[in-house]
Protein backbone atom coordinates (compact mmCIF):
# COMPACT_ATOMS: atom_id res chain seq x y z
CA UNK A 1 0.00 0.00 0.00
CA UNK A 2 1.84 3.32 -1.14
CA UNK A 3 2.14 5.67 2.18
CA UNK A 4 0.45 9.16 2.26
CA UNK A 5 3.06 11.60 1.32
CA UNK A 6 3.24 14.29 4.60
CA UNK A 7 0.88 11.50 6.97
CA UNK A 8 1.42 11.58 10.29
CA UNK A 9 2.49 8.35 9.84
CA UNK A 10 5.53 9.22 8.06
CA UNK A 11 6.37 11.92 9.76
CA UNK A 12 6.06 9.76 13.00
CA UNK A 13 8.34 7.31 11.48
CA UNK A 14 11.18 9.95 10.62
CA UNK A 15 10.79 11.29 14.18
CA UNK A 16 11.74 7.60 15.73
CA UNK A 17 14.24 7.15 12.85
CA UNK A 18 16.02 10.24 13.73
CA UNK A 19 15.93 9.87 17.88
CA UNK A 20 17.22 6.15 17.12
CA UNK A 21 20.22 7.33 14.82
CA UNK A 22 21.17 10.19 17.35
CA UNK A 23 20.70 7.88 19.98
CA UNK A 24 23.10 5.44 18.45
CA UNK A 25 25.24 7.62 17.57
CA UNK A 26 25.59 8.96 21.71
CA UNK A 27 26.06 5.47 22.68
CA UNK A 28 28.84 4.88 20.19
CA UNK A 29 30.47 8.27 21.06
CA UNK A 30 29.90 6.82 25.08
CA UNK A 31 31.61 3.24 24.27
CA UNK A 32 34.51 5.06 22.48
CA UNK A 33 35.48 7.92 25.15
CA UNK A 34 34.99 4.74 27.42
CA UNK A 35 37.71 2.80 26.06
CA UNK A 36 40.08 5.92 25.02
CA UNK A 37 39.87 6.47 29.18
CA UNK A 38 40.52 2.77 30.20
CA UNK A 39 43.83 2.24 31.75
CA UNK A 40 45.68 5.42 31.85
CA UNK A 41 46.64 4.02 35.16
CA UNK A 42 47.62 0.29 35.27
CA UNK A 43 46.07 0.00 38.25
CA UNK A 44 42.47 -0.28 37.27
CA UNK A 45 43.26 -3.12 35.09
CA UNK A 46 44.97 -4.85 37.53
CA UNK A 47 41.74 -3.98 40.00
CA UNK A 48 39.38 -6.41 37.69
CA UNK A 49 42.41 -8.81 36.85
CA UNK A 50 42.65 -9.74 40.42
CA UNK A 51 45.68 -7.57 41.63
CA UNK A 52 44.27 -5.32 44.33
CA UNK A 53 47.22 -5.75 46.90
CA UNK A 54 48.92 -2.38 45.59
CA UNK A 55 45.61 -0.80 45.25
CA UNK A 56 44.08 1.45 47.62
CA UNK A 57 40.99 0.34 49.38
CA UNK A 58 39.41 3.85 48.81
CA UNK A 59 39.32 2.73 45.02
CA UNK A 60 37.51 -0.32 45.90
CA UNK A 61 34.16 0.83 46.58
CA UNK A 62 33.60 2.96 43.14
CA UNK A 63 35.93 0.01 41.28
CA UNK A 64 32.94 -2.27 42.32
CA UNK A 65 30.12 0.15 41.74
CA UNK A 66 31.61 0.41 38.27
CA UNK A 67 31.81 -3.64 37.84
CA UNK A 68 27.63 -3.40 38.88
CA UNK A 69 26.98 -0.85 36.59
CA UNK A 70 28.34 -2.31 33.85
CA UNK A 71 27.71 -5.73 33.92
CA UNK A 72 29.10 -7.61 31.30
CA UNK A 73 30.25 -4.64 29.34
CA UNK A 74 32.74 -3.98 31.18
CA UNK A 75 34.47 -7.20 29.65
CA UNK A 76 33.85 -5.72 26.02
CA UNK A 77 35.52 -2.40 27.43
CA UNK A 78 38.52 -3.69 29.64
CA UNK A 79 39.76 -6.31 26.07
CA UNK A 80 39.15 -3.28 23.62
CA UNK A 81 41.33 -0.96 25.81
CA UNK A 82 44.30 -3.36 25.80
CA UNK A 83 43.94 -4.67 22.40
CA UNK A 84 41.87 -2.43 20.53
CA UNK A 85 39.21 -4.79 18.85
CA UNK A 86 35.64 -4.79 20.08
CA UNK A 87 34.46 -8.42 20.95
CA UNK A 88 30.66 -9.62 21.49
CA UNK A 89 29.19 -9.66 24.93
CA UNK A 90 29.20 -13.58 25.49
CA UNK A 91 33.20 -13.68 23.83
CA UNK A 92 34.26 -11.14 26.46
CA UNK A 93 33.50 -12.46 29.06
CA UNK A 94 34.68 -15.90 28.08
CA UNK A 95 37.89 -14.83 26.92
CA UNK A 96 38.50 -12.49 30.08
CA UNK A 97 38.22 -15.85 32.08
CA UNK A 98 40.20 -17.85 29.99
CA UNK A 99 42.85 -14.58 30.00
CA UNK A 100 42.68 -14.55 33.79
CA UNK A 101 43.27 -18.26 34.23
CA UNK A 102 46.43 -18.08 32.07
CA UNK A 103 47.81 -15.17 33.84
CA UNK A 104 47.86 -16.93 36.90
CA UNK A 105 49.07 -20.21 35.50
CA UNK A 106 52.19 -17.56 34.13
CA UNK A 107 52.72 -16.53 37.61
CA UNK A 108 53.19 -19.59 39.05
CA UNK A 109 55.45 -21.32 36.55
CA UNK A 110 57.61 -17.88 36.50
CA UNK A 111 57.25 -17.37 40.39
CA UNK A 112 56.33 -13.83 39.93
CA UNK A 113 52.91 -12.12 39.39
CA UNK A 114 52.52 -12.10 35.49
CA UNK A 115 50.58 -8.49 34.81
CA UNK A 116 47.41 -8.41 33.16
CA UNK A 117 48.87 -6.50 29.71
CA UNK A 118 51.29 -9.17 29.61
CA UNK A 119 48.66 -12.64 29.93
CA UNK A 120 46.72 -10.61 27.59
CA UNK A 121 49.43 -10.15 24.83
CA UNK A 122 50.53 -13.91 25.58
CA UNK A 123 47.42 -15.64 25.65
CA UNK A 124 45.79 -14.28 22.50
CA UNK A 125 49.14 -14.07 20.50
CA UNK A 126 50.83 -17.30 21.29
CA UNK A 127 47.84 -20.21 23.03
CA UNK A 128 44.34 -19.01 21.64
CA UNK A 129 45.37 -17.68 18.25
CA UNK A 130 42.34 -16.10 18.07
CA UNK A 131 44.20 -12.39 17.19
CA UNK A 132 47.36 -12.47 15.30
CA UNK A 133 49.58 -9.41 14.49
CA UNK A 134 47.62 -6.93 17.41
CA UNK A 135 49.31 -4.11 19.72
CA UNK A 136 48.32 -3.04 23.40
CA UNK A 137 47.39 0.21 22.82
CA UNK A 138 49.33 3.02 24.04
CA UNK A 139 49.51 4.14 27.65
CA UNK A 140 48.49 7.27 26.96
CA UNK A 141 45.42 6.29 25.19
CA UNK A 142 44.31 4.12 28.02
CA UNK A 143 42.89 6.52 30.68
CA UNK A 144 38.69 5.61 30.67
CA UNK A 145 38.19 4.19 34.23
CA UNK A 146 40.17 6.60 35.89
CA UNK A 147 36.86 9.50 35.47
CA UNK A 148 34.79 7.12 37.30
CA UNK A 149 36.99 6.64 39.76
CA UNK A 150 37.88 10.56 39.68
CA UNK A 151 33.81 11.38 39.85
CA UNK A 152 32.11 12.30 42.81
CA UNK A 153 28.98 9.66 42.86
CA UNK A 154 26.28 12.12 43.51
CA UNK A 155 27.11 15.76 41.67
CA UNK A 156 29.16 14.22 38.73
CA UNK A 157 32.24 16.84 39.60
CA UNK A 158 35.83 15.48 40.45
CA UNK A 159 35.90 14.12 44.26
CA UNK A 160 38.12 15.11 46.76
CA UNK A 161 41.17 12.74 46.20
CA UNK A 162 41.24 13.92 42.57
CA UNK A 163 41.39 17.64 43.46
CA UNK A 164 44.48 16.89 46.16
CA UNK A 165 46.20 15.32 43.12
CA UNK A 166 45.48 17.84 40.85
CA UNK A 167 46.46 20.24 43.13
CA UNK A 168 49.72 19.20 43.78
CA UNK A 169 50.82 18.41 39.99
CA UNK A 170 49.37 22.34 39.61
CA UNK A 171 51.63 23.75 41.81
CA UNK A 172 54.46 22.06 40.86
CA UNK A 173 54.23 22.54 37.48
CA UNK A 174 53.36 26.58 38.26
CA UNK A 175 56.67 26.03 40.18
CA UNK A 176 58.56 24.84 37.48
CA UNK A 177 57.25 27.45 34.64
CA UNK A 178 56.99 30.17 37.07
CA UNK A 179 53.43 30.48 36.37
CA UNK A 180 50.36 31.88 38.37
CA UNK A 181 46.89 29.46 39.22
CA UNK A 182 44.17 30.17 41.44
CA UNK A 183 42.28 28.37 44.25
CA UNK A 184 38.73 29.15 45.16
CA UNK A 185 36.90 27.35 48.34
CA UNK A 186 32.95 27.68 48.33
CA UNK A 187 30.59 26.73 50.77
CA UNK A 188 26.90 27.01 50.14
CA UNK A 189 24.90 29.47 52.79
CA UNK A 190 21.99 28.27 54.63
CA UNK A 191 21.72 24.41 52.93
CA UNK A 192 22.04 23.04 56.87
CA UNK A 193 18.39 24.38 57.20
CA UNK A 194 17.25 23.66 53.54
CA UNK A 195 17.92 19.87 54.30
CA UNK A 196 16.28 19.69 57.74
CA UNK A 197 13.30 21.52 55.91
CA UNK A 198 12.75 19.44 52.66
CA UNK A 199 14.51 16.61 53.35
CA UNK A 200 17.88 14.69 51.98
CA UNK A 201 16.60 13.64 48.43
CA UNK A 202 15.99 17.47 47.96
CA UNK A 203 19.01 18.66 49.34
CA UNK A 204 20.69 16.09 46.81
CA UNK A 205 18.57 17.18 43.82
CA UNK A 206 19.92 21.03 44.76
CA UNK A 207 23.60 19.98 45.21
CA UNK A 208 23.34 18.17 41.77
CA UNK A 209 21.34 21.04 40.11
CA UNK A 210 24.32 23.51 42.20
CA UNK A 211 27.08 21.39 40.39
CA UNK A 212 25.66 22.13 37.07
CA UNK A 213 25.40 25.27 37.48
CA UNK A 214 29.62 25.45 38.73
CA UNK A 215 30.37 23.43 35.56
CA UNK A 216 28.67 25.62 33.50
CA UNK A 217 30.36 28.73 34.98
CA UNK A 218 34.16 27.55 34.50
CA UNK A 219 36.02 27.21 31.07
CA UNK A 220 37.04 23.62 29.87
CA UNK A 221 40.81 24.05 31.66
CA UNK A 222 39.14 24.62 35.33
CA UNK A 223 38.60 21.69 37.97
CA UNK A 224 35.80 22.04 40.24
CA UNK A 225 35.19 19.20 42.68
CA UNK A 226 33.28 18.57 45.70
CA UNK A 227 35.42 18.71 48.81
CA UNK A 228 32.67 17.51 50.80
CA UNK A 229 29.17 18.27 51.78
CA UNK A 230 28.07 21.01 50.67
CA UNK A 231 31.44 22.61 50.09
CA UNK A 232 33.27 23.07 46.60
CA UNK A 233 36.60 23.92 45.49
CA UNK A 234 37.86 25.43 42.12
CA UNK A 235 41.36 25.30 40.35
CA UNK A 236 41.80 28.15 38.03
CA UNK A 237 44.79 27.86 35.50
CA UNK A 238 46.56 30.73 34.46
CA UNK A 239 44.66 32.85 37.15
CA UNK A 240 46.47 35.68 39.38
CA UNK A 241 44.92 36.76 42.01
CA UNK A 242 42.54 39.31 40.15
CA UNK A 243 41.34 37.67 37.17
CA UNK A 244 39.86 34.67 40.22
CA UNK A 245 38.26 37.56 42.32
CA UNK A 246 36.68 39.10 39.48
CA UNK A 247 35.70 35.58 38.35
CA UNK A 248 34.71 34.45 42.22
CA UNK A 249 32.39 37.68 42.64
CA UNK A 250 30.74 37.41 39.02
CA UNK A 251 30.10 33.97 40.06
CA UNK A 252 28.69 34.71 43.68
CA UNK A 253 26.08 37.23 42.22
CA UNK A 254 24.92 34.75 39.67
CA UNK A 255 24.48 32.25 42.16
CA UNK A 256 22.42 34.83 43.75
CA UNK A 257 20.03 35.60 40.95
CA UNK A 258 19.05 31.59 40.69
CA UNK A 259 17.64 31.75 44.45
CA UNK A 260 18.32 28.02 44.30
CA UNK A 261 15.88 26.75 46.48
CA UNK A 262 13.64 29.33 46.89
CA UNK A 263 12.94 30.88 50.24
CA UNK A 264 13.08 28.21 53.02
CA UNK A 265 11.15 28.76 56.08
CA UNK A 266 12.77 30.70 59.09
CA UNK A 267 15.40 31.92 56.59
CA UNK A 268 15.74 35.47 55.24
CA UNK A 269 17.66 34.10 51.98
CA UNK A 270 17.32 31.48 49.76
CA UNK A 271 20.71 28.84 49.22
CA UNK A 272 23.85 31.37 48.45
CA UNK A 273 26.82 31.30 48.34
CA UNK A 274 30.95 32.06 49.91
CA UNK A 275 33.78 31.77 48.25
CA UNK A 276 37.27 32.32 49.81
CA UNK A 277 40.03 32.66 47.16
CA UNK A 278 43.64 32.29 47.61
CA UNK A 279 46.75 32.21 44.52
CA UNK A 280 49.88 30.78 43.73
CA UNK A 281 52.39 32.32 44.36
CA UNK A 282 51.39 35.25 46.70
CA UNK A 283 49.19 33.41 49.26
CA UNK A 284 51.29 30.16 49.37
CA UNK A 285 53.83 28.00 47.75
CA UNK A 286 53.11 24.45 48.09
CA UNK A 287 49.41 22.35 48.71
CA UNK A 288 48.74 22.67 52.06
CA UNK A 289 48.88 25.95 52.67
CA UNK A 290 46.93 27.10 49.79
CA UNK A 291 44.65 25.10 51.19
CA UNK A 292 44.65 26.97 53.92
CA UNK A 293 44.90 30.54 52.83
CA UNK A 294 41.71 29.73 50.74
CA UNK A 295 39.88 27.79 53.45
CA UNK A 296 40.65 30.71 55.82
CA UNK A 297 39.35 33.20 53.46
CA UNK A 298 36.33 31.78 53.02
CA UNK A 299 36.14 31.59 57.11
CA UNK A 300 35.96 34.92 57.17
CA UNK A 301 33.66 35.90 53.85
CA UNK A 302 31.13 33.49 56.38
CA UNK A 303 32.06 35.65 59.71
CA UNK A 304 31.42 38.83 56.62
CA UNK A 305 27.72 37.65 56.72
CA UNK A 306 27.85 34.88 53.68
CA UNK A 307 26.98 35.26 50.23
CA UNK A 308 30.13 36.95 49.56
CA UNK A 309 33.67 36.68 48.52
CA UNK A 310 37.05 37.16 50.23
CA UNK A 311 40.72 36.87 49.08
CA UNK A 312 43.42 35.67 51.12
CA UNK A 313 45.48 37.85 53.65
CA UNK A 314 49.15 37.58 53.62
CA UNK A 315 50.77 36.69 57.10
CA UNK A 316 54.13 37.42 58.23
CA UNK A 317 55.89 34.97 58.25
CA UNK A 318 54.55 33.24 55.14
CA UNK A 319 53.34 29.77 55.59
CA UNK A 320 56.05 28.61 53.94
CA UNK A 321 58.53 30.44 55.45
CA UNK A 322 57.30 29.39 58.98
CA UNK A 323 58.86 26.24 61.28
CA UNK A 324 58.34 22.78 60.02
CA UNK A 325 56.73 24.65 56.57
CA UNK A 326 54.71 22.46 54.14
CA UNK A 327 55.90 20.48 51.40
CA UNK A 328 54.52 18.74 48.57
CA UNK A 329 55.29 15.08 49.28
Amino acid sequence: MKKRKGSAFTRKLEETNTAWCETSVARVQEMKDFVRWMSKDVAVLDYFAGDVDHISRGLWEPMERLRKNKGQELYMDLLQALTHQRFSLEEAKQLWDEIIVHKYYMSEKMGRNVGIKIAVLDYLNNQSGRIKDFQLLPVKELDCLLLFVNEDGLTGLYNHRYFQEHLRDEVMCCQRYHRAFSLLFLDLDYFKPYNDNFGHMKGDMLLREISDFLKAACREADIVARYGGDEFTMILPESNKQEALTFARRLQKDFSRRKFGGRVPGLPLPVTISIGVASFPDDGQFTEELIEMADKALYRAKRAGRNCVRQAERTYPPPSRRKGHYRNN
